[in-house]
């Protein structure tokens, strides 16, 4: 409330309602006085910083010291002492991910395929490969010259890289098959699949097959892809894996906001017959959930942080107890919040880690493929 002289009009300058106090009882304005000194304003900002800290403060120490309270007290009602679910979790999130990119760097992007390859792998590779352009050969005997041509060229290839390698194992380097080649079709991405070189090369093809023996909508889609992914980063795997995994760690917030319903859905399924609990209260112990999680996680980071200041390596053992305190935070909040007995919550418990486990590894899937098609 402002400090402000009331008006002594009671109509409400924003929905016209008469007032009957100092607030509209239609759109809750206050019925003060237009003119307001620049002090007035400043005093007014101040006001509402100190009291969303006020609420933020208090919400927090809750929120992470009794698990499943604040949901709790949502859902019987209690709302305006805390910060609302929505608000919390979009400056939790917002803070975490602001400092989780901040202290990533491109050394610690995930390298794929970086590890070095043996020449029995490598052989083993080939010998795949063959098989693999082999049946896709013989697959139809009235398959277009041009068509045939890229695939014999790629027999070729893998039959003299096979020979080269079973001479000198030391050639595995100079493979031509397996270093020239890209498929986003194979997921290691060092294989192409069709043998084409360029998107123009295999748009012919396809123009010139029956319909009945074209790809379909989404093999088209996939084989397009990898040779743009091939021409625009000349074929180098390592560049290409590193702007998909980049492109897919910037999408890693968008990942877990679209999870969070998914997880509730989860939650109501597995507490269907509480029927007092409705999938908008799974909603809100999901948002406390995560908002925890986040705050655990950015503490563990705060540690790390800690001992790389100091040129130091954190102990594996504080990890571990970051790790544990996450499982148990989990525990706690879901018994807390649904207040059944222990044997129960543990059985539940169990279960939802797992399904929450399906439901990252298919969403990790889904964004991981998004992620390569959208370069």
């Amino acid at each position: 409330m402002s400090h402000l002289r009331e008006r002594k009009e009671k109509d409400c300058l924003n929905c016209g309602a008469v007032v009957q106090g100092r607030f509209c009882h239609i759109c809750g304005q206050e019925n003060i006085e237009i003119k307001e000194s620049f002090w007035h304003l400043v005093s007014h900002f101040m006001y509402d910083i100190t009291h969303f800290d006020g609420k933020f403060f208090s919400t927090l120490k809750y929120l992470l010291f009794r698990p499943g309270f604040l949901s709790h007290e949502y859902l019987r009602g209690r709302r305006a002492d805390y910060l609302h679910p929505i608000r919390m979790y979009v400056f939790t999130s917002a803070f975490f991910f602001l400092v989780f990119f901040s202290l990533q760097k491109d050394t610690d992007v995930v390298k794929v395929n970086e590890t070095p390859s043996t020449a029995a792998s490598q052989l083993k590779k080939l010998e795949k490969a063959r098989v693999r352009q082999t049946r896709l050969l013989a697959k139809d005997s009235s398959m277009p010259a041009i068509v045939r041509i890229p695939i014999d060229s790629a027999l070729t290839m893998i039959d003299s890289d096979i020979a080269l390698l079973k001479r000198d194992t030391t050639a595995k380097d100079r493979l031509r098959y397996l270093n020239d080649n890209i498929s986003f079709n194979n997921i290691n991405m060092g294989n192409s699949s069709k043998g084409f070189k360029t998107i123009g090369a295999y748009d012919s093809a396809q123009e010139r097959l029956p319909a009945d023996k074209k790809d379909g909508f989404i093999e088209r889609r996939f084989e397009r892809q990898s040779l743009h992914l091939k021409e625009k980063y000349h074929g180098n795997n390592t560049e290409i894996w590193t702007a998909i995994i980049d492109r897919f760690r910037h999408l890693f917030p968008q990942m877990l906001f679209v999870s969070l319903p998914l997880f509730a859905l989860a939650l109501q399924l597995l507490y269907i017959s509480r029927k007092r609990f409705f999938y908008v209260n799974h909603v809100v112990y999901t948002i406390h959930l995560y908002c925890g999680t986040f705050i655990i996680i950015l503490a563990s980071l705060s540690v790390e942080g800690l001992f790389s200041l100091f040129h130091g390596q954190e102990p594996g053992w504080i990890k571990g107890i970051f790790i544990l305190l996450t499982f148990f935070y989990w525990y706690k909040s879901q018994r807390n919040f649904y207040e059944q007995g222990r044997a129960k919550t543990i059985l539940k418990y169990v279960i939802i880690l797992f399904v929450a486990l399906m439901i990252m590894t298919l969403l990790f899937t889904l964004f991981f493929i998004f992620s390569a098609m959208a370069i």
